[in-house]
């Protein structure tokens, strides 16, 4: 272990360290790959100088991932046997979902419940929210409505509310890639074409607790089923490119495995994609469970209503000044300040009208345009994003400019 003091002048590469908190880890691999890119600019690159270094990181990076090659290989032999062992194929389905479940929720109560009769396949109970019945499906043809009726039947055996269908291999008949639907005053959600690496159930375990956080089951005639729609329309379009990246993913490992013995030549090349389809696979994942928290319906009726604002800011704010002119703002057009346990919202004749974001030395403003008929922004105060206009009010001082727009942007709201 070798102790270096560097003084770093950079400003962005300040701030970048910063929002990492100095992380050992990240400095370590940023220094490693920093030294190799001067090294190889130093170096007369030819034939053999190219091949050899690449040569000693394989056989470096070898050692370290030939666990891991293993359970791969394992795992497409599993595969390779699927079609004629649909024993091995559902347990292997299984195993991973059920391994992807008590990871994600360590703290659940997870059962493998295939042997009981009228119990699915999983079983998992929290004190949150309850029993929920998982049904894994590993077909090789999308499955037929048949199985859905069977699902429903062992959700009133069980006596359950809640219920997620996943088919890892393929779709499922009259069903997105994921869709939802209620009846008799329970959820059932359906993942289709997820791929054996447990996202599809993670997915879909988050998009319903997303919906019973809502209060969607106990009141859904105030939360509109065009508003989940929504949702599942922008959820739905990642899930065809997240099942893109596992398809490519899975391809392109068995070439490498068939192939391992021949490809010296080409096996960087591969190898560098199937980092990248893997890599953007997960960060797809990250923004699918992001999106589906981030627009997860508001029940207005479950928000604490008509809140004093200065109760709820602390004495620190700077912003007291501005937030006071914005309190005398919405009152006088006959709006209230209403807010769940994270954050405050702005409410008119029981619609929202935007979110409010009290900072220390800022005030952040999102305003909800869906039903709004036409949509410009101020490029100079305003910005566009995820649907909705967002202002940011700096400072103690009020800019009459800014609060202009805002109060332009109060009357869009009936």
């Amino acid at each position: 272990m070798k102790t270096l003091t560097l003084n770093i002048e950079n400003i962005e590469d300040i701030e970048y360290l910063e929002s990492i908190n100095y992380d050992d880890k990240v400095l370590n691999t940023a220094l490693t790959i920093g030294l190799k890119s001067i090294q190889m600019s130093q170096t007369n690159m030819t034939g053999n100088s190219y091949i050899e270094p690449l040569r000693q990181i394989i056989i470096e990076n070898n050692i370290e991932n030939s666990e891991n090659i293993k359970k791969i290989d394992n795992m497409l032999c599993d595969l390779l046997n699927i079609k004629n062992n649909s024993s091995r194929k559902g347990k292997l389905g299984e195993s991973l979902a059920m391994n992807s479940l008590k990871k994600k929720y360590p703290d659940w109560k997870i059962e493998n419940t295939t042997g009981t009769a009228h119990e699915s396949d999983i079983f998992a109970y929290s004190e949150n929210y309850g029993k929920i019945l998982y049904e894994i499906k590993t077909y090789s043809s999308n499955v037929p409505t048949k199985e859905i009726q069977k699902f429903k039947d062992d959700m009133v055996t069980t006596n359950s509310k809640y219920g997620i269908f996943v088919s890892q291999t393929s779709g499922i008949v009259g069903k997105k890639l994921i869709d939802y639907e209620v009846i008799n005053n329970s959820i059932l959600v359906y993942i289709s074409s997820s791929g054996l690496n447990g996202h599809g159930i993670e997915i879909g375990t988050e998009f319903l607790l997303s919906l019973i956080d809502s209060g969607y089951l106990d009141k859904r005639h105030l939360l509109k089923n065009e508003n989940v729609r929504d949702v599942l329309y922008k959820i739905n379009e990642s899930m065809f490119e997240l099942n893109e990246c596992i398809n490519n993913f899975s391809r392109i490992k068995m070439q490498i495995d068939e192939h391992r013995n021949i490809m010296n030549r080409s096996i960087d090349g591969m190898h560098r994609n199937v980092i990248e389809y893997d890599t953007k696979a997960n960060i797809i994942y990250k923004n699918l469970i992001e999106t589906i928290k981030m627009y997860k319906p508001i029940d207005v009726s479950l928000l604490e209503q008509n809140i004093d604002i200065s109760l709820l800011i602390d004495t620190s704010v700077l912003n007291m000044n501005n937030l006071m002119y914005f309190e005398k703002m919405y009152k006088m057009k006959d709006m209230k300040i209403c807010s769940d346990d994270d954050n405050l919202y702005v409410i008119k004749n029981d619609s929202l009208v935007c979110k409010l974001i009290v900072n220390i030395d800022n005030i952040e403003l999102s305003f909800y345009t869906k039903n709004l008929d036409i949509i410009s922004i101020n490029k100079e105060y305003e910005r566009y994003d995820n649907d909705m206009i967002n202002v940011k009010v700096l400072d103690n001082t009020i800019n009459d400019n800014i609060w202009k727009i805002i109060e332009k942007r109060l009357e869009c709201y009936k």
